[in-house]
């Protein structure tokens, strides 16, 4: 992955993690891929086509840990939308 591309994901998470004070991954995963160029959503997650349930890739992984070290909030993915 190109590093202008980590660095402006990195810096929309340190964005919404100043307001943002609960700990549900998908706003997070939203508020992101809202303000990003679709060409790069395609490191992200896809929803389930069949049961619309969402799942957690590496890439993922890592900015849930990037927003644990900054904001001392895990993130997690609710257990009802998990694949």
């Amino acid at each position: 992955m190109d590093k202008t591309i980590e660095e402006k994901i990195k810096t929309l998470i340190i964005e919404i993690g100043d307001v943002y004070k609960e700990n549900d991954w998908l706003v997070v995963k939203k508020y992101v891929l809202k303000y990003l160029k679709p060409e790069y959503r395609k490191f992200f997650s896809k929803r389930n086509e069949k049961n619309k349930k969402h799942s957690l890739n590496n890439f993922e992984i890592d900015l849930i840990n990037y927003y644990y070290k900054n904001f001392n909030v895990r993130l997690e993915l609710d257990e009802n939308k998990k694949l």
